[in-house]
């Protein structure tokens, strides 16, 4: 059955979440039984590159939306990063509590101590960590979501004053010259809270890789105008495959490889991302489902509720062995999350039906107040 949702992202987009969460397991090792470096996806970090890609490229494709006329206001910005902020703030703020919850049981006692602790966090509510405000942490992995909604609140302005000239000129040497910068000085995309010239390297990271998305958006629409053989689908299948597996083997055997490599890393998630945009491989069809669909929409809980279990469990069970302690981990985390997500979605749902029949119940009370005037 044809979806709405693009099934082959979604799955990778799972498939990138569930990279995070078990690389976080080296957080764990707090009592340094093992060397940092010996746990998998040691490089896992680097998924965050596939999620600031899609961003750019759906941020491109909402821009383009057919019959969509885009044109700068203050009011359409803000507009459209109310919209972005939405999809995934309800969801933000209740890991966000809990989390809260948990790791103040577990390393605070004293209520003075948890007052501050509260007072000194709260910016990561407000998204504004990435700005500068990075006082104290409660979700670490915020700094994504806060460097995205700023840069797309910056490239906003930009790409609706002129969409040709953003697409085919701004966007490509912003992309460029930041990660050529990036490069130059670092050789790394890692170490988001790295402060480089007047903010932090995360910052630098998604305005440039958000950009780099624009620029697949791009090569997707010339993609899709081409009519491919069964021999063509099945190497876009190939070049498709080629690129999100080289990032997740690169991950766990990065040793192997020169830092700079990353950046190659990111290129080829860029061509593999533009590939499953266009549904051109022969496996397109594979993803075309709605289970792929859930595991997209699943894919933000684990990644927001990682933190907790890692940060804790060591000190919950300070004694469990690394192996078990890794197990309860990753099974706590994926089964929290989604008990999370089915709680937020009835919410979500008993919300707008509520919404719905306060606004028929309004109309309907402005007509009987309009029949009244007429027979007045």
């Amino acid at each position: 059955m044809k979806t709405k949702r693009n099934g082959a992202i979604d799955f990778w987009r799972f498939v990138f979440a569930a990279v995070l969460v078990v690389f976080h397991t080296h957080v764990l090792n707090i009592n340094d039984l093992y060397k940092a470096d010996s746990f998998p996806l040691h490089k896992g970090s680097l998924a965050v590159e596939f999620f600031l890609l899609t961003s750019g490229f759906l941020l491109a494709m909402s821009m383009n939306k057919p019959g969509r006329n885009i044109s700068f206001s203050w009011g359409s910005t803000w507009r459209f990063i109310k919209g972005k902020i939405m999809a995934f703030y309800p969801a933000f703020v209740i890991c966000w509590v809990l989390a809260f919850i948990l790791t103040s049981a577990v390393f605070f006692t004293d209520v003075h101590d948890l007052i501050v602790r509260f007072f000194r966090s709260v910016f990561e509510l407000t998204l504004l960590r990435n700005a500068g405000y990075d006082v104290a942490r409660v979700l670490p992995q915020a700094w994504y979501l806060s460097a995205m909604i700023l840069v797309m609140f910056l490239l906003y302005p930009l790409y609706a004053l002129n969409k040709k000239r953003f697409e085919y000129y701004i966007a490509p040497m912003i992309a460029l010259l930041i990660l050529g910068y990036l490069f130059f000085t670092t050789e790394s995309l890692l170490n988001p809270s790295k402060e480089m010239f007047f903010t932090y390297k995360g910052n630098l990271r998604a305005l440039a890789e958000i950009c780099l998305g624009v620029v697949c958006y791009n090569f997707y629409r010339k993609l899709k105008e081409v009519e491919f053989t069964r021999f063509g689908a099945v190497v876009m299948a190939g070049i498709e495959l080629f690129g999100y597996i080289f990032a997740i083997l690169y991950m766990q055997y990065y040793k192997k490889f020169p830092n700079h490599i990353q950046f190659t890393v990111l290129f080829f998630l860029a061509v593999s991302i533009t590939v499953s945009f266009s549904e051109k491989s022969v496996i397109s069809p594979l993803f075309d489902n709605k289970f792929c669909n859930l595991l997209g929409r699943y894919s933000l809980y684990p990644f927001l509720m990682y933190s907790m279990f890692a940060e804790t469990l060591p000190v919950i069970f300070p004694n469990m062995r690394m192996k078990y302690l890794i197990i309860v981990y990753i099974v706590l985390t994926f089964g929290a999350s989604a008990i999370v997500m089915a709680l937020h979605r009835t919410v979500s749902k008993k919300y707008r039906s509520y919404k719905k029949r306060k606004s028929k119940a309004q109309k309907a009370s402005e007509t009987v107040g309009e029949g009244a005037k007429e027979i007045g």
